[in-house]
Formats: structure tokens, sequence, C-alpha cells
């Protein structure tokens, strides 16, 4: 599963979008904590509220309150509105509120609340000073509020459920109260995956090491101001990403080791290209690898259009960042090119993609299909879908494409 961002010069694999640099990232301030009093809730303006409604503590006092960070531009956000959509459904007649807050202006929320309801109460932090209070790393980030006014679970929105508002609800302490500590996605650029001293932070730093058990489960890439933090990944993974190539473009002749492992880089530079030079020779030197660029004549897929105009491929409603997730089955994109588009069918269908549709604008699209069967039925699917839903033909052509040939050196 891919997600990308370009709001703030970051890149997740996984999970969620981490905001490079936001102040708790930047360890300015200390993020609340399960059992703590939550922040006081500094809205400029509510939305989708009752006239006589008032976001506070006092006001809200009895409730469950239910705070959901996110933001139009964000693919992993979006995705969830419909599972927190269902909670909400689920829990109308309970003391329960939902209030999901974003940074973004009002004239970016409306446009999107037409075209993507949400059953919730929408705040707007525009001067983000809530984000900063709440010491927010990455959105989605949500956190449960009890009826004592305690914080009762902070947690990524997919893994919140039903079950978790029930025990709430009655008072109890809920499992996975604080899982955003537990997963690897919570990282930022340049930070070391599950160490806990960071009293003493490095100046520069390069490290390769192998991923512990519970990371496996959680893949992740931050970078920002000229560092980066890879968690659970494979060396083939690794070497796309410090190359800035497609996997499906890399012809290894040896074998590469096994993994996963994690990739950490802290440079005093703000390129993020500096951060990339020296992980690609870290891995080359740690595992003894040589990589060239050559062209190769390749089976390719052409990707043009078929319909002009398809309903499924909308011009985008948001004018923040770009912002793509996906699954199985499932591509769900905000404000993104159709290059990038172009890059997730690649790595599903095994085979180079090349835009040749000629459009320049940005969309937004939901692309979904049966993920069944074989591989070749798989790709049969995904092709009609693409030409049912977005209007996009995908043909099978040979094309001379720039591969990367990574071999064994002598150490």
């Amino acid at each position: 599963m891919v997600i990308t961002s370009m709001k703030q010069t970051f890149f997740l694999l996984g999970v969620a979008i981490t905001l490079a640099n936001s102040p708790a990232a930047c360890g300015q301030s200390s993020d609340p904590k399960v059992g703590d009093r939550p922040p006081p809730l500094k809205l400029n303006a509510l939305l989708q509220a009752p006239d006589e409604a008032k976001a506070s503590w006092d006001a809200l006092k009895g409730k469950v309150v239910v705070l959901e960070f996110w933001a139009t531009w964000c693919g992993p956000c979006v995705a969830a509105i419909s599972h927190l959509n269902e909670l909400a459904e689920q829990f109308k007649d309970r003391p329960v509120q939902f209030i999901a807050i974003t940074d973004e202006d009002e004239k970016i929320i409306d446009p999107f609340l037409k075209k993507k309801p949400m059953q919730a109460w929408v705040g707007l932090d525009t001067d983000k000073s809530m984000f900063k209070d709440y010491g927010i790393k990455g959105i989605p980030h949500t956190v449960v509020v009890d009826k004592n006014g305690k914080i009762a679970a902070i947690i990524h929105p997919t893994r919140l459920t039903g079950q978790i508002l029930q025990e709430v609800l009655a008072g109890k302490k809920p499992a996975l109260a604080q899982s955003t500590e537990e997963g690897a996605w919570s990282i930022s650029a340049g930070e070391v995956p599950y160490e806990s001293d960071r009293a003493k932070p490095s100046l520069f730093q390069v490290l390769i090491r192998p991923s512990s058990a519970d990371a496996q489960n959680h893949i992740g890439m931050s970078s920002g101001n000229g560092s980066l933090t890879i968690s659970g990944s494979s060396v083939f993974n690794v070497l796309s990403s410090c190359y800035g190539i497609s996997p499906v473009r890399i012809l290894t002749n040896c074998i590469l080791p096994a993994g996963p492992f994690d990739f950490v880089v802290k440079t005093p530079s703000k390129d993020d290209n500096v951060a990339r030079n020296w992980l690609r020779q870290a891995v080359e030197t740690t595992f003894g690898l040589g990589a060239k660029r050559q062209t190769n004549q390749m089976d390719v897929f052409l990707l043009s259009v078929a319909k002009p105009d398809a309903d499924g491929l909308a011009p985008t409603v948001s004018n923040g960042g770009s912002s793509s997730s996906s699954g199985p089955g499932r591509i769900q994109a905000i404000n993104a090119a159709i290059e990038s588009l172009a890059v997730d069918l690649e790595n599903r269908l095994g085979k180079p993609v090349i835009d040749e549709t000629g459009l320049t604008n940005h969309y937004d699209f939901e692309l979904k299909w049966k993920d069944e069967g074989d591989k070749h039925s798989k790709s049969g699917v995904l092709v009609r879908a693409i030409r049912e839903q977005l209007g996009l033909e995908l043909k099978a052509a040979k094309r001379p494409v720039e591969v990367l040939v990574v071999d064994r050196v002598a150490k």
C-alpha cells in the first residue's frame, strides 16, 4: 500500500502521512498521552453543528468525544471517512460526538463536504493551534476523550472500532489505547524507529539494522529536510527509493539479503537528495552491491484516454498537496496527476506503464475492482475497471525503458 503527499515534502508507505515540519516532529512540544486532560478545543469555526453547539470541554462534559485530525488532500484521511461515518451512525443515539479537525479554510472544506459527506462536526483550526497543542506528527490521527474529560485512546481511525467506543462509554480502559506509539508509521524523518533514548539527538547519522519483530508489521517511510527514515523494508524496495526508480524497472543479477531492515539517514542539509545519496552509498557498501542504469526493450502498457470527461476522473476540489492511498482492489487519490496513477498501476501490473494520455490537470478519483484470481485475470479486471470507471485505456506494447541493473561487487 502506497501513500504519498507533496503537502510538506513527506512520503510514507503504509498507514498515514507524517507532517515532517510539525512542532511535534521537530521536538518543540510534548504530545498528550492516554490518561491526560486534553488541550482546549480552540477552533476558529465549527461547521455542520447545531446553532447552539459549543466546542468546549465544559459543553461536551458527559460525552465521549472522538477528535479526528485530517485534511482533504490526505488520501488515508479520506479513505477513513466511510469507516468513521459508520461508527457515527452506530452511535448516533449514544452520548458520542465526532469532531473532524482540519487546518484548511472553509472555502476548501465546503465543496469537499458536498462531494464527500462526513457525519461529524467539522472544526476549522486555521491557525494550527490545536495541531500544535495536540502534538500532531501525522494524519489521520484520532484522539478519543472519555466522559470524564480524559484521553482514553490515541489511535489510527481505521483501528477505532465500535467495541473500543463501547468500552470507553462503559468507563473501561480500551485495548490499543495508544497505538500510535506502537507502530513505526509515527516516526519522523531522521528518527530511529523504536528508539526511546532521544535526549541527545545526533547531528549526522547513517544507520542500517535488522528490523525488530514488531516493525515487520509497520512498513513506513518518512523524509524531509535532508533526512529520512525507512522501517521494516526489504533491500529491494530501498533500492527503489534511493535510486528513484520503480521496482518493476529494477533487474537483479544476484540474490539480495533477506530482510526486513530499518534505514535511517540524518544530515544537516535541507536537501532530500543529500539523504538519498548517503542512503544509496550505505546500502551498496553494507550489502556489497553495485548498480548501473541502461535502456532495455521491454513489454509495457500504454495508458491513453478512451473516454474524455469520464465521471470517475473528476477535476480536483483541493488546492493543497497531492495524496494517494491504495490497497487490494482499491486506489484512491486526491489532487493527483495521472503520472501518479501510472506509477501505482505499474507496480500492480508488474510491467512499466507509459503515460500517453496528455492529461496535465490534477484529479480526484476512486478506483475499485475485484482483486481475485490469478495474475492474468487480476490484470484483465483492473484494465476493465480503468476503462469503465476512469475512461482510460491500457494497451500492451513494446518500448525502450530505462532500467536499473543490480549486481554483487567485491567488498
